[in-house]
């Protein structure tokens, strides 16, 4: 399972607690590959520490509440590095995204239109953010520094695949609505209603 894997990857570079997790990791070091919510941190951490691959302890503060603070263990380690030789299944395709696109052949062309730019202009935001984070963390020379900019290179490359596509897409479309347009007795929008066995339409 990704989630506790990358837990385990996180706490053996440092221990932290299960905050520190979200906040200093999962929330910026993996936002651009993997996401979680606090919840689910914490859950995972309690199935990590039953099967004794983490451990945890708890650090007393005088003016805060209490922290409990994890640490991965040797078993941990083993479990960490066993999976990261392992060949990593393709992840399942499921984006709600070309779901939308694919059944928006009834909206007026002026809609279906904004739809691709405005997701045009949010992966443009994305990938303008992704560089600048990649430009910032670009001094780094280790391994893990190598590492870590690969996994933004690739996000970087899916981003701008993506910003790719959508100009293509948006070029497609606008030119066959011209094209409807320009034809004697076609309704103004790019796809006709749909007419089933009966000849009625939908």
């Amino acid at each position: 399972m990704s989630l506790e894997h990358a837990i385990l990857g996180f706490l053996r570079q440092q221990a932290m607690t299960g905050y520190d997790l979200k906040t200093l990791r999962f929330d910026h070091d993996a936002q651009h590959f993997w996401t979680a919510d606090q919840a689910q941190i914490y859950r995972t951490l309690g199935h990590l520490e039953n099967r004794g691959l983490v451990s945890s302890r708890v650090r007393r503060q005088r003016s805060r509440p209490d922290r409990k603070v994890y640490s991965i263990t040797p078993p941990g380690v083993e479990e960490l590095d066993r999976w990261a030789a392992s060949p990593a299944p393709l992840p399942p395709l499921r984006d709600p995204f070309l779901i939308q696109l694919r059944f928006a052949d009834h909206l007026p062309d002026d809609d279906l239109l904004h739809v691709l730019r405005e997701r045009r202009q949010a992966m443009q935001q994305r990938l303008d953010s992704l560089r600048a984070r990649a430009f910032e963390e670009s001094r780094g020379s280790g391994r893990d520094s190598i590492l870590h900019q690969l996994t933004l290179d690739a996000a970087i490359a899916d981003a701008r695949a993506g910003i790719d596509w959508l100009d293509n897409s948006l070029e497609t479309l606008s030119a066959l609505i011209e094209q409807e347009r320009q034809t004697p007795g076609k309704q103004p929008r790019l796809f006709a209603p749909r007419t089933d066995e009966r000849g009625s339409t939908s």
